[in-house]
């Protein structure tokens, strides 16, 4: 136990450690796409009210359709229009997020790769015979294309999941604070899970760059003009196939088994939270059948 209270305490530290950076993406993220970012912002706010919103307006329904059983009166037809305008305006929402967030990422990519094209025009000349500055390069060429969409899903799963959060739970403390005590702990193990493995592909990107730029040289070397007729002349076709072949099957194999182990560990913590929640409610119907006798 000791143990692993030290090793989610060191990932803890260095989630942290990433801290400083998030206002300096923010702020780019701002200046490239402003309106676009207004516009998320707030469908992010609206996308995170809906669940609880979703959740008060079928307890409405519930409540209406009891009531008419018993006492012969209307049926709840408003609140079921409501409920079924709710599904559609969180539909909407959703696919106008992706929308929106796909604009974002597009003008962000697009600024990246300038600056990337600036420094690179402009650093001296002895940095090119530093095989640290290809491996930096490498990263800020090869992760322009998904970092910032990853970014923005991140924040915006964060933002909208912490509105759902709060707003379940004000709905659920009048009917007991055991209740949103559960639903709170019932998140912390994906919690982890989503910290844990964003901090292992980090890593597992910066230990395996040269090993990318390796495979991409090789891919480059192979398709272009420039080096055709000496390929051709030595005949290193093959040698140079297998060599790309190596590399590509060596990272794939890795960053399938990552994905395997992150699938099965998000899979693991469902469980957990869904264990948590009968847990809670199989203690409430236990309470309330001993009261009832």
């Amino acid at each position: 136990m000791f143990s692993s209270g030290k090793i989610l305490g060191s990932k803890l530290r260095k989630a942290l450690a990433q801290l400083p950076y998030l206002p300096r993406a923010l702020k780019l993220v701002w200046e490239v796409a402003r309106p676009w970012t207004t516009a998320w912002i707030v469908l992010l706010i609206v996308q995170g009210l809906l669940p609880a919103a979703m959740v008060y307006l079928t307890k409405v329904v519930v409540d209406g359709v009891v009531r008419s059983l018993s006492k012969d009166s209307s049926w709840p037809v408003f609140p079921l229009l409501l409920l079924g305008g709710l599904l559609l305006l969180m539909e909407v929402v959703r696919n106008t997020i992706n929308w929106v967030r796909t604009v974002q990422a597009e003008l962000l990519q697009d600024h990246i790769t300038s600056l990337i094209h600036e420094k690179s025009v402009a650093v001296d000349l002895a940095f090119y015979e530093l095989s640290d500055y290809y491996d930096h390069l490498h990263r800020a060429r090869a992760e322009a294309r998904y970092r910032p969409v990853a970014l923005l899903g991140n924040l915006g799963a964060l933002l909208q999941n912490s509105i759902t959060l709060v707003a379940m739970g004000a709905i659920l403390i009048p009917l007991g604070p055991w209740l949103a005590l559960a639903l709170v702990l019932s998140t912390l193990p994906a919690f982890y899970v989503v910290l844990h493995y964003a901090l292992a592909e980090y890593q597992w990107r910066q230990r395996t760059t040269a090993d990318d730029r390796r495979a991409w040289y090789f891919d480059w070397i192979m398709t272009t003009a420039e080096a055709a007729a000496e390929i051709r002349l030595f005949g290193l076709g093959k040698h140079f196939q297998s060599i790309y072949k190596g590399l590509r099957g060596r990272l794939r194999g890795e960053r399938l088994h990552l994905t395997r182990r992150q699938g099965l560990a998000e899979l693991a913590a469902s469980l957990i939270a869904l264990l948590i929640v009968i847990t809670f409610w199989a203690a409430v119907a236990r309470c309330t059948y001993e009261v009832l006798q």
